[in-house]
């Protein structure tokens, strides 16, 4: 069984073949162009669907018990965990991502995995001016250098959920952010012995 089912299934992710063969075929992208695009940092491809595929693989049911339609993923970068979660959830998925050759990257991820769901905003996160229910991100800025764009951007009753390491950085970076409620969903991803947790943030009355 190849790395990426079994991560699946101990993840209790029933893939498709559709989910898989996109999966794959993401995965082969990112081969192909990183070493002209420097979109993500990896040794080799266990490393790849480790760290970044089955890392995003594990907020998916997180995700599909929000409520709410439209995802955000700001910094997107590379896609995580935002390309991740368009192909595992059949929602609208919105990649905020400001540099170009990311953003070409981007667009042809969307075309060779025929990726319906998923546009993508050219633009740094302070000049996003639409509204979305559920807010996330993955290794981009602490949270309180964020939370002001985060707060105009997200529906009224909408969760930002970012995607953390361990709960101890989480703490300093929500510190001072007391307006806020906070909860901590902790994940565990498959084959890596290291902390891993959703913040789900919900702005208070």
């Amino acid at each position: 069984m190849d790395l990426l089912l079994e991560g699946a299934e101990k993840l209790k992710l029933d893939l498709t073949s559709l989910q898989r063969e996109r999966l794959e075929k993401y995965i082969s992208e990112i081969e192909l162009f990183n070493p002209i695009y420097k979109l993500v940092s990896y040794q080799d491809k266990d490393e790849l669907i480790i760290r970044h595929i089955l890392d995003s693989l594990a907020g998916v049911k997180v995700f599909e018990a929000l409520e709410g339609s439209s995802i955000a993923d700001l910094g997107t970068g590379a896609g995580f965990p935002g390309v991740v979660l368009a192909i595992m959830l059949d929602r609208p998925i919105v990649l905020v991502e400001r540099m170009k050759r990311r953003v070409d990257f981007l667009k042809n991820v969307i075309l060779r995995c025929n990726l319906k769901n998923v546009r993508i905003v050219s633009k740094d996160v302070s000049e996003v001016e639409e509204r979305f229910d559920i807010v996330t991100c993955r290794a981009f800025h602490p949270i309180f250098d964020i939370i002001d764009d985060v707060d105009r951007i997200l529906s009224p009753n909408g969760v930002f959920a970012p995607y953390k390491g361990k709960k101890s950085y989480l703490y300093s970076e929500i510190e001072n952010l007391s307006n806020w409620d906070v909860s901590i969903t902790n994940l565990h991803v498959p084959f890596l012995d290291e902390e891993r947790i959703i913040a789900l943030m919900r702005k208070k009355n």
